[in-house]
C-alpha cells in the first residue's frame, strides 16, 4: 500500500471517528434539551424516578448536586485532563470542547428523567391564569439560545471539537462575547436559565428546591469564570467588567450588580 492511500484511509477514519463524536453529541444534546423543556414545563411531575422514600431524597441531591460539580470540575485543568480519557489520544485536545458538552447532555438527562416525584404541589395554574407564565417560559427558553449562540454557538453546542477534527485544524474558540444581550449584562446564558427555573405554571416542591439551588449556582458559579476570563482576555474584559452588569440589566432596574 502506497503512502497516498495510507494517507486517505488515516483522513477517512478521522472523519468518520470526529462524525460519531459529533452524532453522539448533538443527539444527546438535543434529547436532554427536549427532556428539560418538558420535566420543566410540568414541574417534576412527568420525571420517571420511582424509587421509595426516604431513599428518593438521596438519590434527588444527588442527582441535584452532580450537574454543577461535574460541570464546574470539567472546566480546570484537572477536568479537562479528564475529558481527554474520551477521545483518541491524538485527538483528545480538540474534542475537549465535544467531550464537555456530551457528558453535560447525559448529566441533564440523568437528573430530569430519574429525579423521583414527591407530587407535592403550590400551585398549578391553568387556562387561562398559566399564560402570563407559559410566555415568560418561552421567553427564557428564547433567551437561553440567543445568548447561547452569541457566547459561540460551537462551543455550546459541542460542535466546535468535532469539526475542528473533521477539519484536521486547530479549534478556533470565539471571541470575548461582547454582542447582543452580552451588551445588558456579562452573565445573559444563567439569567435566561433562572428565567426558565421560576417560570413553569406547575410549581411543585421539587422544582422549588432545583429552582433555588441552581439559580444561587447560577448567579455565584460565573464568579469563577470570571476569574478565567481575566487571565485569558486581561485588561479588554476588565474593561467591559467595569461597564457591563453582571447579572441583571441596569436598564430595566434602579441598581446594578456589578462585581
Amino acid at each position: 500500500m502506497n503512502l497516498k492511500k495510507i494517507i486517505d484511509l488515516t483522513n477517512l477514519k478521522t472523519k468518520l471517528i470526529s462524525t460519531l463524536y459529533g452524532v453522539v453529541c448533538h443527539v444527546t444534546f438535543v434529547i436532554s434539551g427536549l427532556c428539560m423543556f418538558w420535566v420543566l414545563y410540568n414541574g417534576f411531575t412527568v420525571s420517571l424516578g420511582s424509587v421509595r422514600y426516604p431513599l428518593s431524597i438521596i438519590i434527588n441531591i444527588f442527582l441535584l448536586l452532580q450537574f454543577p460539580i461535574s460541570h464546574s470540575f470539567l472546566l480546570t485543568n484537572s477536568g479537562r485532563q479528564f475529558l481527554r480519557f474520551f477521545a483518541p489520544r491524538n485527538y483528545a485536545k480538540t474534542l475537549e470542547t465535544t467531550i464537555y458538552a456530551t457528558i453535560a447532555s447525559i448529566q441533564l438527562l440523568l437528573l430530569f428523567l430519574l429525579w423521583t416525584p414527591s407530587n407535592i404541589i403550590i400551585y398549578d395554574l391553568k387556562y387561562p391564569f398559566n399564560v402570563l407564565n407559559f410566555l415568560f417560559f418561552i421567553l427564557g427558553w428564547v433567551l437561553l439560545a440567543v445568548s447561547s449562540f452569541q457566547a459561540g454557538y460551537k462551543v455550546q453546542t459541542g460542535s466546535l471539537g468535532w469539526i475542528s477534527m473533521f477539519l484536521s485544524e486547530k479549534p478556533k474558540f470565539p471571541p470575548m462575547p461582547t454582542i447582543g444581550l452580552f451588551k445588558l449584562i456579562r452573565q445573559p446564558i444563567y439569567f435566561s436559565f433562572c428565567i426558565v427555573l421560576w417560570t413553569s405554571p406547575t410549581m411543585t416542591v421539587d422544582l422549588f428546591v432545583l429552582a433555588f439551588f441552581y439559580s444561587l449556582y447560577c448567579y455565584f458559579s460565573p464568579l469563577l469564570k470570571e476569574k478565567r476570563f481575566t487571565k485569558l482576555y486581561g485588561e479588554a474584559f476588565l474593561n467591559y467588567k467595569k461597564n457591563t452588569p453582571y447579572f441583571f440589566p441596569s436598564q430595566f432596574f434602579n441598581f446594578t450588580t456589578k462585581k
